[in-house]
Parts: C-alpha cells; sequence; structure tokens
C-alpha cells in the first residue's frame, strides 16, 4: 500500500498531549482524584461578557464564513490594542485573526523560509514550535539558554549562518516562565537587523508578568519607514482569557505585504476563524476585562509562589520563574530521567506532569535536509534531547491552589520515596 510521507512520520509527539493520553486512560479508569499539572489549561472560565456577546453573534446568525483575514470589528480592535498596549506600529490591515496562535505560527513560518533554511529556536521550548519548522522544511537551530534560562548572546551570535532566515522569541517562556529584560530583547532585535533576519515574537503569555511590564520587540521599530520592520507579533485569547478551546489568536504583520502574505497562506489552511466567537472576542479587549486578567495573573502568581515554598525545600526548585504560569522542576536527585518519573509519578501518585525532554528534542539530518531519527521498541522514532531538560519536569499552575499544593506535595512525596529506595 502507498506509505505516509517521511516527514509527517518522523515529526515528535507533543510531550504533553502524550501526558494528556496517559492521564485520561486512568481517569477512565477510576481510582480516585488525577492531579492534572501537566497542561496549560486555565481553570478559569472565559469572562462572562465574551460568553454573552459569542451567544448573541450565535443567536443573530453571524454563522457564516468570516473574511480570510478576520471580522473587521475585531481587527480594529486588536490594532487599537497592539498600539496602545504593545507598542507597535499597527494598523488594521496588518492584523490577521487567526484560529489559536497554534496556526498562526505556522502561516507565519510559512513565509519565514523556504526548505532546507534555518530558524533559530531557543533550546527549551515549546514543541509546536520545532514539530512546524520540521513539517515545513526548515531546520530549528537552537541558541543556549543561560541561568534562569535566558538567553546567552554572544552564543546565539554564533549561531548565525547564511542559511539563517529568522530568530523566535517566547517571553514570557513556555515551558520555563523566563521573561526576557528589555535589554536582551533589543539585542536580539539588533542582531536580527545587522543580519537582516525576521523576528517571530510569541506573546501567548504576555499578560503574566510578576515583575515589571511585558516588552514587545516589534515596539522598537514602531518608528521605523514599514520597509524596515522585521517582527512578526503573535498574540492568543487562549491564556490571558482562559478561551483555550475556542481556538482564536491573530498575527501583527510587519508590513502590509507580509500581512497580504499572511491572509493569502491562511485561505488554503482553514479558510478563515470561527464567525461568532470573533464578535466575542471584541468584548475581551474591553477595559471592563482587564480586572479579570489582574485577578488571574494574581492568582498565578500566588500559585508560583506556592510552587515554590513545596519544590524549594525539597531541592526540586532552582530558579524563580517570572512570568507565564510554568517551572522546570530538577527530579535529578532522584537518579530518573524526567520522562520515567512523570511515568512513574502519574501511576504511583496520580499526578500528571510534562517530561521536560519533550521541550528539547534536538532532530538530526542527513545529507539530503531528511529529519534523521532512530527506530524505538514501540516503533516510534527516537531523537536525541537536551542534556538540559533531561532531568526535568514541566509544571503548570492552572488548577486550583488546593489541587496544585496537594499534587505538588504527593511530587515530593514520591520523590522522597525513590530516594530512599535509592539509597540517595
Amino acid at each position: 500500500m502507498p506509505q505516509p510521507s517521511r516527514r509527517s512520520q518522523l515529526i515528535p509527539f507533543s510531550p504533553i498531549r502524550t501526558m494528556f493520553r496517559l492521564a485520561d486512560e486512568m481517569e477512565r479508569a477510576g481510582g480516585g482524584p488525577l492531579f492534572r499539572l501537566h497542561v496549560g489549561d486555565p481553570d478559569f472560565a472565559p469572562p462572562a461578557a465574551v460568553v454573552e456577546a459569542t451567544a448573541s453573534a450565535l443567536r443573530a446568525g453571524k454563522t457564516h464564513y468570516a473574511p480570510t483575514a478576520g471580522v473587521q470589528e475585531l481587527r480594529v480592535a486588536i490594532g487599537e490594542k497592539a498600539r496602545t498596549r504593545n507598542g507597535l506600529a499597527a494598523s488594521t490591515e496588518h492584523v490577521i485573526i487567526t484560529p489559536g496562535s497554534t496556526q498562526a505560527l505556522f502561516a507565519t513560518l510559512e513565509i519565514l523560509f523556504g526548505p532546507g533554511d534555518e530558524v533559530l529556536v531557543p533550546e527549551i521550548y515549546w514543541p509546536n514550535y520545532v514539530q512546524e519548522v520540521l513539517l515545513l522544511g526548515g531546520r530549528p537551530v537552537f541558541y543556549p539558554l543561560g541561568a534562569g534560562y535566558q538567553p546567552e548572546l554572544g552564543a546565539l551570535r554564533e549561531l548565525v549562518s547564511a542559511r539563517t532566515r529568522a530568530i523566535m522569541i517566547n517571553s514570557p517562556s513556555n515551558p520555563t516562565g523566563a521573561v526576557f529584560p528589555e535589554a536582551t530583547l533589543r539585542a536580539m532585535y539588533e542582531l536580527a537587523r545587522e543580519h537582516d533576519l525576521w523576528i517571530l515574537s510569541d506573546e501567548a503569555y504576555e499578560d503574566f508578568v510578576f515583575s515589571g511590564a511585558h516588552v514587545s520587540p516589534g515596539s522598537f521599530e514602531a518608528g521605523l519607514p514599514e520597509e524596515k520592520r522585521r517582527v512578526f507579533t503573535l498574540f492568543t485569547f487562549s491564556k490571558s482569557y482562559a478561551m483555550t478551546g475556542l481556538r482564536l489568536g491573530c498575527v501583527v504583520a510587519p508590513t502590509l505585504y507580509t500581512a497580504t502574505l499572511l491572509r493569502k497562506c491562511q485561505e488554503p489552511l482553514v479558510a478563515s476563524a470561527g464567525m461568532p466567537i470573533q464578535w466575542g472576542a471584541i468584548a475581551a479587549l474591553g477595559e471592563s476585562e482587564r480586572a479579570g486578567v489582574a485577578k488571574m495573573r494574581e492568582a498565578y502568581r500566588r500559585r508560583r509562589d506556592l510552587a515554590l515554598s513545596i519544590l524549594q525545600p525539597a531541592g526540586m526548585a532552582d530558579y524563580v520563574p517570572e512570568g507565564a504560569f510554568y517551572i522546570m522542576a530538577d527530579v535529578s536527585a532522584t537518579g530518573m530521567t524526567g520522562d520515567d518519573f512523570a511515568v512513574a509519578l502519574l501511576r504511583e501518585e496520580r499526578v500528571a506532569v510534562a517530561p521536560g525532554t519533550g521541550f528539547a528534542i534536538l532532530p538530526r539530518f542527513a545529507a539530503d535536509g531528511s529529519v534523521v531519527a532512530e527506530p524505538s521498541p514501540s516503533g516510534a522514532p527516537e531523537y536525541p534531547t537536551n542534556p538540559k531538560a533531561r532531568h526535568r519536569v514541566r509544571i503548570a499552575f492552572c488548577v486550583s491552589d488546593e489541587e496544585l499544593g496537594e499534587g505538588l506535595r504527593r511530587m515530593v512525596r514520591f520523590a522522597a520515596r525513590v530516594k530512599e529506595k535509592a539509597g540517595v
């Protein structure tokens, strides 16, 4: 029979989705509560105004195809938000609405590079970055992260080659919670200008910075002529407004021409984002909803502090996340890899966390540019991973304080039990 494409077979799975499946299977089997610390899905409800506006759009018959670039009224509102809150030089025509920022990422990557070209990606990263670069035939090149998961700028500069086309920035970061200082972001931006590279800035967690303020790299070029701009800025409604299942995001393109290309690429991918939720999302951008965002931010700050109060005494937290709602916990003292620890923790304590290796896969390439992977006993492809993540697990602060505390105490208890058995 015909075989699926080699590229589709060799793209690695996300560890988040793998743990999703294992946790779901365990929960269906029964046996008591299960603590889901593995997924960044806010436990809050969308703003009531969004729910009502979406329902009103449905009742009003706003259920047909939306324009590919998005409902004009929403594009106007996002353009205004990008100018006033982010400092971007964004007109309505620079804004392209997408069904989630995952698709926004894919559409943007399509116009940044060609097959065999290189994209600079942080060495600890959201898995979709590398999945999508590989699906498009590109090569991820990983820039090192030092203390607190901050970019090592000197090493980043050394990685630029004749094939480099773009730098990807994610601040606040998934999975580390790192927030890049303005000076670091400016240095990365100037490097891109020096080598005539694009920048893709994923700002999904822009509203969750616990000290200081979020900085959009696109603001550095707001005063430049449009033809000299190079930053694509990605936003989402998923995190700030707890709208993960409603699937809505956007790209603010640096130029009208690149916005036109984005719209053209989106047509064969998804046609457009759903019409009713676009009308609903307009309500999310009103000033009255900002108080709800602030409450969520304070809840995540409180949960981060709770997590640190449990993990630090156990030697499982060696840095302080400054934003987002994650921490990469250190389980090296158990002698287990993050993968083995996550599976055993789920089975023995009913606590789901995400193995760190899935955020640090290092794909290799054959001479023809194809991805090289070793077959595992299960038949699934295996890849080398960054040693910095081998003994880490990602924890998400997206459950109640009580659930987070209990899940982490179970995790610490499990780690202590493992060390005792091993005589550590």
